[in-house]
This record gives structure tokens, C-alpha cells and sequence, in this order.
């Protein structure tokens, strides 16, 4: 018997490690969304702000005077500078030449970085796009921008490059997110992810419920030995899923092995009782023998000639029963090793039953039994093992001899209907009651059936059905004490 501490302890548990998934699972998507959010909002931001401050630049050389008379005026974009690093930090604004070399800024000295701004984004930002463009404060920042052409279009000396979110933007940005970001946005995120945990750890607990109860069922199952079935609650067999489906099969398989094992134990049951039975008939035909061969060996010169004559034939008659025995044990046994297989083929069975009948004429006469056959005269041709239906009938007979006394009659009927024919072999003996019927067949309680008489090993009537058996047929017995027996099965015609 298995005595092992149930699957899954508090942390090793199907539950807890569907649950830590889970939980992983919830934990990285709050990570990656948290990400994609402040990537996705950044951007947004920044292309809002180019679209929003598209003309920007453009404005500055107009409203505050940077080109005069087609030329460009250092003292106005120096003032320029100063008003907006003063007034409006939030952009930067650089003057470019044709080569994007930086020539001048607003932002403060030293913080400066690049000495020269990609000319790539600023000729697509002439086209139309929006795209991100090089923050001269950084080396890998980009950043959205407004540009124009000065001193003008047609007279294109260099570019008014405007960074629209510049250092100080960014740092109060950068404020405003640290505060809004994680207060509200987290906050909201985690307040969701919590609730979806929680519905998602309820759910895989519904789930895994059912499975720790048939886990419990199979460990209560092992302890019993395979014999008793578990409590039936935790088999859940309602629900047409898999984990249903896994306890349908649960429950089939417990009351296959439960069956199995009453069947081996009643089987071992009647081995032991076989094992007794035989050897009681060895034995007696044995202590015979041995009583009358000593008797022979010590007394045989004393004897007169009738004396060992019957002595002898005592022996033989014992020796002869030993070997009925014995053939009878080893051809049921191949029977039910499968080790006899039917030959089958079309032969009359009028003719063939005549004959059989015939081979016990001397027997009833010697009995005083009348033997009596009922059959059509008609060909009536069947398909099947001539040999094993002789060994069948014959038994059948046989057996019909064993339960009957003076005057009794045995019938054979032989019966053509529809496709098959039907033989019954009928007596007016001791009969069966009817608790013993359903054991005639078995060949242990065989071994003492009350109602026998005679010298035979009593394995007959179980030879019989596995011959019928094996022609793919059922045999069939009703009795009634003091009335007589009767066996029944049928063959198919061959017509």
C-alpha cells in the first residue's frame, strides 16, 4: 500500500504555483504597460508640441524684428535671446548656418554640447513632416523643434532653429511626472491590476479546487488498498471540461479495479477450493489403489485368482478415474489459456448425433435409463468444430447420467429454427435447486456438488461452456428439484 504524504503541500501545491505565475504574469504586465504609457505619452507630447508650435520660429523673425532689410539683425536676436531665456524658458532657440554648425544661442553658456544640428529633420520639417530633431544639450536626446529659413526663404543664409521643450521644461516635466505619474497613473494601474489579481487568484483557486479534491480522492483511494471508492464529493464529475472529464475517467477506473480485485479475490477463493477439491479426488482414487496394490504385494500368493482378479480391476477402474482427472484439469486449463482454438466446418449433424447417441446405448442399458433422440430427418448441415461439439455433448450426457437413477429417461432433442439448430439435452433426475443453478458451469463448486454421484472429476459442465463459447455461443440451464434438468444451446445452420 502506498503511503506517501499527499501532492502538493502549502508551497509546492498546484494552486500556490499557478498563483505565483499569475502573480508574475500581472507584475510584468504592470511593468511593460507602466513603460509603453511613458514612452506612448512622451511622444504624443512631443509631436503636440511641434504640431502646436509649428510656426513658431517663422513668428519670431517677424514679430521681433530679426531680419531688416534682408539682413540679419545680431542685435535683435541677441535681445531675442535674453527676452526668452528671461520671460519663456520653456524653449531654446539656436542660429544655424547652411551647414547646421551652431552660431549662436539663448541657452546658457557651457551647456551647449553639440557643435552642429542634423540637417536631416529640418529639410523633412520643410516638407511637412514632423520628426524629432538633435538637442544641442545632448548627444543622443531628440527633441521637437520649429525651424525657418533667414534671412528669408528666397535668401536662405542659415536656419532659426527653435527646441520647443528645452533643459527647464524637462526638469519641471520631470517633476510633474514623478508627482501625477506615480500618484495617479501608478496608482490606477495598481488598484486594476490588484483587482484582476484577485479575480484571477479566485478563479485558478475554483480550478485547482477540483483538482486537489481528486488529488485527495486517489490518495484515499491508494490508502484503502484500490478496494473501497473515495467519497464521492470529491470526484466532480458535473462539469464538462477536462478536469471533469479526468474525474469521469477517475471514477471508471476505481470501479474497474474495485471489480478486479473482488473478481481476484473471489477467484483466488475458488483456486483454493479447486486446489482442495482435486486433491481430494487424487487422493481418495490414490489411498484406494495404494491399499489394494499393497494388499496384492503382501497377500497376492494367499489370494485365489478371482480376488486379485477383482483387486486388479479395482485398480484400473481408480487409475482410469485419476486419468479422467487429470485430462480433464489440463484441457481446461487450455481452454482458458486460449490455447484451443475452434476447427470449424460444414458436416450434418443428424448423422453426427446418431453417432454420439449410439456410444451411450450400452450405458443406459447397463444403468437401466432409457436414451432417447428427437431429431428431424432431414440433412441438417452446421458449421463448426466436429470434435470440441462431440466433447461438449458428450459431457452434457455424461453429466445427465451422474443425476439420474433406474428408470429415468434422458432426452436429446435436436431443433431446426430459422438459421440456427438447437440441442437440449433434457432428464428427469434429481434436478438443481434454484440457489445452485447459476454455479452448474463453475467448475469449483463442481467439486462438491451435492447432487452428484459417481466417480467423475466434475469439470465437465465447465469444459462445455467454454466449447460453446468458443463457437460465439451461450448455453443455457433450468431445473427443478426432483423433476429433472435441462441444457440448451444452439449452432448456426449452414444452409
Amino acid at each position: 500500500m502506498l503511503n506517501k504524504p499527499l501532492p502538493g503541500s502549502l508551497y509546492s501545491s498546484l494552486y500556490v504555483r499557478v498563483a505565483s505565475i499569475l502573480v508574475l504574469i500581472f507584475l510584468t504586465m504592470g511593468f511593460v504597460y507602466g513603460f509603453i504609457t511613458y514612452s506612448v505619452t512622451n511622444d504624443y507630447l512631443q509631436e503636440t508640441t511641434q504640431q502646436f508650435n509649428r510656426e513658431l520660429a517663422k513668428k519670431l523673425v517677424g514679430e521681433r524684428a530679426i531680419v531688416v532689410d534682408g539682413q540679419i539683425n545680431r542685435q535683435a536676436l541677441k535681445q531675442t535671446f535674453h527676452d526668452y531665456m528671461t520671460v519663456n524658458p520653456n524653449i531654446e532657440i539656436y542660429l544655424l548656418d547652411l551647414d547646421g554648425k551652431i552660431l549662436s544661442y539663448s541657452a546658457d553658456p557651457g551647456k551647449v554640447k553639440l557643435e552642429s544640428v542634423s540637417l536631416e529633420p529640418i529639410q523633412s520639417f520643410f516638407q511637412g513632416e514632423l520628426l524629432l530633431g538633435d538637442d544641442p544639450r545632448s548627444f543622443t536626446i531628440k527633441k521637437a523643434f520649429s525651424v525657418t529659413h533667414v534671412p528669408s526663404e528666397d535668401n536662405v543664409e542659415g536656419y532659426l532653429y527653435v527646441v520647443l521643450r528645452g533643459e527647464e521644461y524637462d526638469q519641471v516635466n520631470q517633476a510633474l511626472q514623478d508627482n501625477y505619474v506615480i500618484k495617479y497613473s501608478l496608482f490606477s494601474l495598481f488598484i486594476s491590476l490588484t483587482i484582476g489579481l484577485l479575480l484571477g487568484l479566485l478563479l485558478f483557486y475554483t480550478i485547482t479546487r477540483r483538482v486537489r479534491n481528486l488529488s485527495l480522492a486517489m490518495r484515499d483511494f491508494t490508502e484503502n488498498g484500490f478496494s473501497a471508492y473515495p467519497t464521492p464529493s470529491l470526484v466532480d464529475k458535473e462539469h464538462k471540461d477536462e478536469i471533469g472529464y479526468l474525474a469521469y475517467s477517475f471514477d471508471v477506473m476505481a470501479e474497474h479495479t474495485i471489480a478486479q480485485l473482488r473478481k481476484l479475490e473471489e477467484q483466488d477463493k475458488l483456486r483454493r477450493e479447486l486446489v482442495a477439491n482435486v486433491s481430494h479426488d487424487l487422493r481418495t482414487p490414490l489411498a484406494s489403489m495404494l491399499g489394494y496394490l499393497e494388499t496384492l504385494s503382501l497377500k497376492g500368493e494367499n489370494l485365489d485368482a478371482e480376488s486379485r482378479e477383482k483387486y486388479l480391476k479395482i485398480v484400473s477402474q481408480h487409475g482410469k478415474r485419476l486419468s479422467r482427472l487429470v485430462d480433464d484439469l489440463f484441457e481446461l486449463a487450455k481452454f482458458d489459456a486460449k490455447e484451443i482454438t475452434p476447427h470449424k466446418e460444414n458436416f450434418s449433424f443428424s448423422e453426427f448425433i446418431f453417432d454420439v447417441v449410439q456410444k451411450f446405448q450400452n450405458r443406459a442399458e447397463k444403468n437401466h435409463v432409457k436414451l432417447q433422440l428427437e431429431c428431424p430427418q432431414e440433412a441438417l448441415l452446421v458449421y463448426a468444430d466436429i470434435a470440441l461439439i462431440e466433447r461438449a455433448i458428450d459431457n452434457l450426457v455424461g453429466n445427465a447420467f451422474n443425476h439420474t437413477k433406474e428408470n429415468d429417461v434422458i432426452t436429446i432433442s435436436v431443433i431446426a429454427q430459422d438459421k440456427e439448430v438447437r440441442i437440449q439435452v433434457k432428464d428427469t433426475g434429481c434436478g438443481i435447486s434454484e440457489a445452485d443453478l447459476p454455479k452448474v458451469f463453475d467448475r469449483f463448486y463442481q467439486a462438491e456438488n451435492k447432487h452428484r454421484k459417481g466417480n467423475h472429476a466434475g469439470l465437465g459442465l465447465a469444459i462445455v461452456r467454454r466449447i460453446v463459447e468458443l463457437h460465439e455461443r451461450e448455453i443455457y440451464v433450468s431445473s427443478k428439484v426432483g423433476k429433472g434438468t435441462q441444457f440448451c444451446f444452439s449452432l448456426l445452420l449452414n444452409n
